[in-house]
């Protein structure tokens, strides 16, 4: 049971390399909101506008209004 536990939670974090087999890793840098992009968290270098699918946040470059 644990070998099988381990795989699937390498599949759902999966590397780059596996994202087509991973739901949560094809959202992440996804478009959204006005040519924002999905990520785990936001940089300092820009604001949040609005969330993704599994809690990521929609990031856009700036300050937009």
């Amino acid at each position: 049971m644990k070998p099988i536990l381990i795989v699937l939670v390498f599949l759902f974090l999966g590397e780059p390399a596996l994202s087509g087999f991973s739901l949560f890793s094809s959202e992440i840098h996804k478009k959204c909101h006005k040519n924002g992009i999905c990520r785990l968290q936001c940089y300092g270098s820009e604001m949040l506008v609005a969330y993704c699918m599994f809690q990521l946040e929609c990031c856009v470059k700036g300050n937009p209004p």
